[in-house]
């Protein structure tokens, strides 16, 4: 997928944000939960990113990640090999997404939960965690440490930046990785 594609989806996004703000000014009884956030905003910008969200060696939605029961909302896996999982067993994601529902405040706690899941099993000794409300993207890369980079690498807000520069950091960042298709022998 192109920088084309996320900027369209992001365009998307906003006029979903805007009609849902309107609908919210007009009817008290209404409500926008987490799951909304998700299916609306988080993943049709996972899936311009290249990554298919229907897919389970690509995408693993609500994917256990602690020993307590933790479950982050994304674990997207670059390159998921049945025969490595059979013998192995699921390796680490490259990506984890922990998803809020929209306009929530992003906490400390937040923070502390998507480390949490960076520590999960296996733990994440690279690759990328993602905390976002669907506005805003919090990026943190994670080399070696198993630890959240502070401050976080990179934030990204949908809302405020300009639509191009937005949709090129979340490409650079989080786009699927081509990975060479293996040809039978």
């Amino acid at each position: 997928m192109t920088v084309e594609d996320v900027e369209t989806t992001i365009d998307h996004a906003l006029r979903v944000i805007h009609d849902w703000e309107q609908a919210r000014e007009c009817l008290e009884d209404i409500s926008w939960f987490e799951v909304h956030t998700r299916y609306a905003i988080i993943d049709p910008i996972i899936r311009a990113l290249g990554w298919k969200t229907e897919e389970p060696e690509e995408c693993q939605p609500e994917c256990l990640r602690t020993d307590n029961g933790g479950m982050v909302d994304y674990a997207l896996f670059a390159n998921l090999d049945m025969d490595y999982i059979l013998k192995k067993g699921v390796p680490a994601p490259t990506i984890i997404i922990e998803a809020k529902r929209l306009n929530t405040v992003l906490t400390d706690a937040d923070i502390e939960q998507l480390q949490r899941y960076v520590n999960g099993r296996p733990p994440m000794t690279k690759g990328i965690a993602v905390l976002t409300n669907g506005t805003i993207w919090r990026m943190y890369e994670i080399q070696g440490r198993r630890t959240l980079r502070k401050p976080h690498c990179t934030e990204v807000n949908i809302q405020e930046w300009d639509r191009r520069p937005a949709a090129e950091q979340l490409h650079e960042l989080l786009r699927r990785p081509q990975v060479p298709q293996q040809v039978p022998t």
